[in-house]
């Protein structure tokens, strides 16, 4: 596991939350509408905080110009 700077620990930590709430909310039988979303978005915001940094970005379609020799 690569280290987070502080704005990808903040989002996590802020995914962690989320799921909680949504775990908390399934386990006292709050409606669906309800927890879902607070799980869901936890959910995604976990998995953000580990994209790479738009700096490190790499263009895998991008057409490699030939070199001549």
């Amino acid at each position: 596991m690569k280290k987070l700077n502080t704005k990808q620990k903040v989002v996590f930590a802020m995914g962690i939350l989320g799921v909680l709430i949504g775990i908390y909310g399934k386990l006292n039988t709050w409606e669906y509408a309800t927890y879902f979303p607070f799980f869901y978005s936890g959910s995604t915001m976990m998995w953000i905080a580990f994209l790479p940094q738009r700096k490190s970005c790499c263009h895998p379609f991008k057409r490699k110009t030939a070199q001549k020799s």
